[in-house]
């Protein structure tokens, strides 16, 4: 009997799922990028540190819903949208992106339209990634290196602090002229 033993590389993990998360589809209104996709991730990725979930299994929880509101407050800039995006919304949509998966209880909805909280909750049992990015997650340093990857490429790149230097420099300017 030949077993085929395969070799887990996390340089080579990560580079594939750096890869696509950079590719991750994302909303844009009023010209400016919705966050909510890498929020959720990074929101599974505190919960994975924080022993919240212990396997690859997620469901729309307090906890998790708490936490995505958190970091939706804190990356959405205040410009950008008057009221932040629900988290049914990436829950749902991430699925689009090849890496994260929903385990439905019963039929699946087309994908046209977001489904409900609710219906999300009484309709999908969890959602769960590619076995390959969970076991990413299960070693510290590469989890931790894969949520800076997040926050620094979709969460506070360059668009942002382009923006925030042009806020900055009228804010100086604003004192230079006053004084």
């Amino acid at each position: 009997m030949n077993r085929v033993i395969q070799f887990y590389s996390y340089e080579q993990c990560f580079k594939h799922y750096t890869k696509q998360i950079m590719s991750i589809r994302q909303a844009k209104i009023h010209g400016e990028t919705i966050v909510a996709k890498p929020v959720l991730m990074v929101a599974i990725i505190d919960g994975v540190e924080a022993n919240v979930f212990r396997n690859n299994q997620f469901a729309i929880n307090d906890w998790l819903e708490g936490r995505y509101k958190m970091l939706m407050s804190k990356y959405a800039k205040e410009s950008q949208f008057d009221n932040l995006t629900g988290i049914e919304k990436p829950f749902w949509h991430l699925e689009s992106d090849g890496f994260w998966h929903l385990n439905y209880q019963g039929e699946r909805l087309c994908k046209g339209r977001t489904p409900s909280k609710a219906w999300l909750k009484e309709s999908v049992d969890y959602a769960y990634f590619d076995e390959a990015l969970w076991i990413l997650l299960q070693n510290k340093e590469w989890r931790l290196k894969l949520r800076d990857y997040i926050v620094e490429h979709k969460l506070t790149d360059g668009f942002w602090n382009k923006k925030d230097a042009a806020v900055n420099l009228c804010a100086i300017a604003a004192v230079i002229l006053v004084a």
